[in-house]
């Protein structure tokens, strides 16, 4: 007994905080309600929190002349300081804190602003079809973001909890990819609905790595939906479209909102109406034709000129460099640089490549997308959209021909091979129907036979690409065969 109550004084007497003396059951229970009292409007926002006001009704436009209208029209949970500025909104680097509009969208709406970023981050960022509440609960477009790397119309879980704004989501082409079976008839969302690869909670993106936000330019964003297409076009032109099988709509799903990441971000003239669901309409100024690429053929390039032509798209400028007739690449970590000129098929190429490391990891990627590249953890594993060659991978420890996931059970490998840290060495890759074959210094090195060998749209293209080492790349040859 004389323990127990040894026991109880030391906790009580436990440093740091005493019990006041003076202070009553009473006098708790009167400081217990002044602290409800006091976090009473949290706690009803946060636990019992019903739908945002929807005081604004549509068609709806606003210039900004007037700068009552944040207070009468849009709302914030309180993060960031928005405000109007010369009759434009201005948005501080809000931090993905977003300015919601007090309307609720139809599920059919065309949405138009215009806007420009202050910096060379680009980051310019809007949400659509969130809660009203939460960043990330519904989609999000994203124009240059990640370092104004690319842009993406980002698909969230629906409930605001992903990774930061998309960055290591997957790819729609990356989704497509793990499809395995061709069903005849069937569209490429019912294929990847009926694998169980798109789910109504699936996160995902689209993007392009192909535009940059110019610090200071003033662009005009359309983004619209009908029925299950949404579309983003820039100043005209279409930039990215997502046909998502399960279109967020309802009360937790029809609110647009302004954002923006770090970076200053200036928006004006937004204009918001209904559209009805005769789906989208050809027409010469609201769908300009899709870029035209070159013809599928032979191409050669001695990498002597001071910089790469625009023949070549690198997902990694910084990684890349032309020295003594030689493409170098250097910590590209996954990030290839892709010819922008479809491979014919049947196809032969050939080219002269290098390391002064003793890590090898020499890497091509072949009928692949032509602008994916590793997302995410750099330490995760790398499923890309074509077949990968790698001589002398992982410290030069192996060497593999795999179909988009380096780590497949379905992937070729030789473990007798070490790269020579200095020493040229001769490739000669071909693929024929569905061999792929690759032939090092006029010897057979290692083949692939792919029952369903890829092909057409999303698998037309190739790319040198790296780890970690510093590896040159010469006198590249294409040819058809």
């Amino acid at each position: 007994m004389a323990n127990a109550k040894l026991k109880n004084s030391r906790e009580l007497s436990t440093p740091g905080w005493t019990r006041p003396a003076t202070l009553t059951r009473r006098g708790w229970a009167l400081v217990a309600a002044v602290v409800l009292a006091v976090n009473l409007p949290v706690l009803h926002f946060f636990v019992f929190r019903g739908h945002p006001e929807a005081s604004v009704t549509l068609p709806y436009a606003d210039d900004f002349t007037d700068s009552s209208t944040l207070t009468s029209h849009y709302f914030t949970t309180g993060g960031g300081l928005w405000r109007v500025v010369d009759g434009e909104l201005f948005s501080p680097g809000v931090k993905n804190n977003p300015l919601w509009l007090k309307a609720k969208l139809p599920r059919n709406v065309r949405i138009e602003f215009d806007t420009r970023a202050a910096s060379n981050d680009g980051d310019i960022r809007v949400e659509l079809f969130g809660n009203g509440v939460d960043h990330m609960s519904g989609y999000m477009v994203v124009f240059g973001g990640w370092g104004n790397s690319r842009s993406a119309l980002v698909r969230s879980n629906g409930t605001g909890n992903n990774e930061e704004s998309g960055q290591a989501l997957p790819t729609l082409a990356q989704l497509q990819s793990q499809l395995t079976a061709q069903v005849p008839g069937a569209t490429a969302n019912e294929r990847l609905v009926n694998a169980g690869l798109f789910r109504k909670n699936t996160a995902m993106r689209v993007e392009t790595a192909e535009v940059r936000v110019e610090p200071g330019r003033a662009y005009h964003f359309t983004v619209e939906r009908r029925g299950s297409k949404l579309r983003w076009r820039v100043d005209g032109r279409d930039l990215l479209e997502l046909d998502d099988p399960f279109p967020y709509e309802g009360a937790d799903h029809d609110r647009f909102g302004f954002s923006s990441a770090e970076g200053d971000v200036v928006y004006d003239n937004l204009k918001i109406e209904p559209l009805d669901d005769s789906g989208f309409t050809a027409s010469a100024q609201q769908e300009p034709a899709a870029p035209v690429l070159p013809p599928a053929g032979p191409f050669q390039d001695d990498f002597d000129g001071a910089s790469l032509s625009a023949s070549w798209h690198a997902t990694a400028p910084s990684a890349v460099h032309l020295t003594g007739g030689s493409l170098l690449l250097e910590r590209a970590e996954n990030h290839p640089v892709w010819l922008r000129q479809p491979l014919p098929d049947p196809v032969s190429i050939d080219f002269d490549c290098w390391t002064d490391s003793t890590d090898g990891d020499i890497k091509v990627e072949l009928f692949g997308d032509g602008t994916s590249y590793h997302m995410g953890d750099v330490g995760a594993a790398y499923v890309a959209s074509g077949y990968v060659l790698v001589m002398g991978g992982w410290h030069n420890t192996a060497s593999i021909i795999a179909r988009q996931e380096e780590h497949a059970e379905s992937r070729t490998v030789r473990e007798d091979f070490r790269v020579e840290p200095g020493r040229h060495y001769h490739w000669h890759i071909t693929r024929k129907g569905n061999v792929l074959t690759w032939e090092v210094d006029g010897q057979r090195f290692l083949e692939l036979k792919d029952p369903q060998p890829l092909g057409g749209v999303g698998h037309q293209f190739f790319a040198f690409s790296g780890w970690d080492s510093p590896v040159h790349f010469a006198r590249l040859r294409i040819a058809a065969l």
